[in-house]
């Protein structure tokens, strides 16, 4: 391959010599090429006339070219250098900050030219340091991958609740009378417990600076509200407490250095954290101990902490020093100051002086985020433990206890269930014997998936047949000929009450949950409104007179749908302020037929029972 040449030689100012295979680089792939080491040479930058000069004029001339003044090769001048440099083939020059690698022994990537290494002592070392280093990492506020920011709001903060010292942290992360340097590991374990004395402000980028800047004013300096009040009645509103403004000035500033910064800003750069200092001391310890020999039992120790460049010598302190720096380098840090009083950030909007107040004023005010993060947990915990009964209370209880002896026919069951209660009602209406057996199917039991692979209640087990789903199960038990019937006799009354036994499942179930669940107040309005349509199209088409939905007599619709006109007082009014029938309406009858009904009540449990166990569902605590 030819080598590359500067834009102004053109093959018409080149000697024929130059064509002369014995003065090539010597190239792995050219065999002509051999043995001549051209490190002492370069290219220079002017031409001289050799045409009467060269005492030995090349015996065979290219025929194609006329002898013009050559290019010739002179030693390096030290300043200033070349653009290119000819190497040999098997070195590689220094990196920017002058680091020697080891030798390669394949060659550059073409074993001609190679580009000439910059020199320390010249000043555009440091912007082009800076420039690869912002396409090597990113000097802006960076993802939570590696633990910077986002937007000045700091991410991947470690939650350790009680780190040494901790007392001590905070009242100097409070003070912040001098300016504190911290790694990344103590910035990311303390800063955490002091967030809440200071609200982020503004964060200050820089195109060719190794940091960021991050401003934060003292919470009690106050700030008026970015945004006007929405008139929109459907927002959620933030439960605020409104405190005086300005009563404090105190503003911090943290910058935080991204990995290599003291290598590019040298001797601008900021003093070690003391942690680092304790390492060097560390270090200077092991170096000297190794080189006296109470190391490693006299054994060779290998270099497994850093690299280090041919020719040197790994001895005590310089070793440590190096070891160190290098370690230190690749790392994160942050120093915290004062700048209240100052004009920082471009604005003199303070008084310089410490905090007005104590940092037990500023914990009554806001919990820092180590706090917040424990409550939230400990608060998670506690609704996963009590999100639902395991056993039945009240009435239901006493039901239960009588239902305990063994028998053929089970009933496997939850007393928070209301599609469990459908069928108990129906046992307890139609008085056929059987066993109430609880269980929890959050867990799934294996006797409940025995009975039903799904893990759902209610499930039958009778004698050695196996079914679930509780319309179906009731539909069972009518046929099993036993006790009063719930289906009317008559062939197109029953067909009535299958069709509207389906409008309670397909449409009024659902409009109860969703309902329960939603959290806007437009989104409950909505379903609430829904519910009450669903069900003023059952009364539509119930008895007249009733109180049940055929007439005097419990049927199979009242059963289907009692266990959620129960839930409705109990559950619904408390969580979503369900009102309640209006008296001598149709619907009020109809309540309270059901709620006083005998069977429905034996199956009943506590209302504590069933505010604790939706609670999950509505995702609030119920209002008195």
């Amino acid at each position: 391959m030819e080598s590359p040449l500067p834009h102004h030689f053109t093959t018409a100012h080149l000697d024929p010599s130059l064509f002369n295979p014995h003065l090539h680089t010597n190239h792995p792939s050219l065999s002509s090429q051999l043995d001549l080491d051209t490190d002492p040479f370069a290219f220079t930058s002017h031409i001289e006339d050799h045409t009467h000069s060269h005492p030995h004029p090349h015996p065979h001339p290219h025929p194609h070219l006329q002898i013009q003044p050559r290019l010739t090769f002179d030693h390096r001048p030290p300043v200033p250098p070349p653009r290119f440099a000819e190497l040999p083939s098997n070195v590689r020059p220094p990196d920017q900050f002058g680091n020697e690698f080891s030798r390669n022994t394949q060659g550059g990537q073409f074993g001609i030219l190679t580009p000439h290494p910059q020199l320390p002592n010249q000043p555009q070392i440091h912007h082009e340091a800076l420039g690869r280093l912002q396409n090597e990492i990113d000097l802006r506020p960076v993802a939570v991958q590696d633990g910077g920011t986002t937007e000045g709001h700091f991410s991947n903060m470690k939650t350790v609740p009680n780190p040494p010292d901790l007392d001590t942290w905070r009242q100097r992360l409070f003070d912040v009378e001098d300016i504190i340097t911290l790694t990344e590991d103590e910035f990311q374990t303390y800063f955490p417990h002091i967030d809440n004395v200071y609200s982020h402000r503004s964060t200050q980028k820089y195109k060719r600076k190794p940091f960021v800047s991050h401003y934060w004013d003292c919470r009690m300096k106050g700030r008026p509200p970015g945004t006007a009040k929405s008139e929109d009645p459907a927002k959620k509103k933030r439960k605020r407490q409104a405190r005086e403004r300005d009563l404090c000035d105190v503003k911090i500033k943290i910058t935080e250095y991204f990995p290599g910064a003291r290598r590019i800003m040298g001797e601008d750069a900021p003093a070690p954290p003391p942690s680092e200092s304790r390492m060097d001391n560390i270090n200077n310890s092991f170096f000297s101990a190794a080189q006296s020999g109470d190391v490693m039992h006299g054994q060779q120790h290998s270099r497994q902490f850093s690299f280090v460049a041919p020719g040197e010598s790994l001895v005590a302190s310089d070793g440590a020093h190096r070891l160190n720096s290098m370690n230190a380098e690749s790392r994160r840090f942050y120093t915290i100051q004062r700048v209240n009083g100052n004009g920082a950030n471009g604005k003199n909007d303070g008084t310089a002086g410490p905090h007005k107040h104590s940092l037990e004023d500023s914990d009554r005010i806001k919990k820092n985020s180590v706090l917040r993060h424990m409550l939230k947990a400990e608060k998670e915990k506690k609704k996963s433990e009590k999100s639902y009964h395991k056993k039945a209370t009240g009435a239901a209880l006493a039901t239960v206890k009588k239902h305990t002896r063994e028998h053929d026919l089970k009933l496997y069951g939850s007393c928070f269930c209301p599609f469990v209660q459908r069928v108990w009602i129906s046992l307890q209406f139609k008085g056929i014997d059987y066993q109430y057996i609880e269980v929890d199917p959050y867990k799934k039991p294996e006797a409940l998936t025995a009975v039903n692979p799904r893990g759902l209640v209610p499930a039958l087990h009778h004698g050695h047949w196996d079914c679930y789903e509780s319309t179906v199960l009731m539909e069972y038990l009518e046929d099993l000929g036993s006790g009063r019937h719930l289906f009317p006799p008559e062939p197109k009354l029953k067909a009535q009450s299958r069709l509207w036994t389906d409008h309670i499942n397909r449409h009024i179930i659902p409009a109860f949950y969703a309902y329960l669940q939603a959290q806007e107040p437009s989104k409950q309005v909505e379903n609430a409104t829904k519910l009450q349509d669903e069900i003023s199209k059952l009364i539509e088409v119930a008895h007249p007179s009733g109180p049940y939905f055929l007439g005097t007599e419990m049927s199979f619709v009242d059963v289907q749908f009692a266990p959620w006109i129960v839930r409705m007082r109990k559950v619904l009014t408390p969580y979503r302020g369900w009102p309640q029938p209006e008296t001598g309406s149709r619907w009020a009858s109809w309540v309270e037929a059901i709620e006083n009904n005998p069977h429905v009540k034996s199956t009943t449990s506590t209302d504590d029972l069933y505010l604790d166990s939706y609670e999950r569902y509505a995702g609030e605590k119920p209002t008195p």
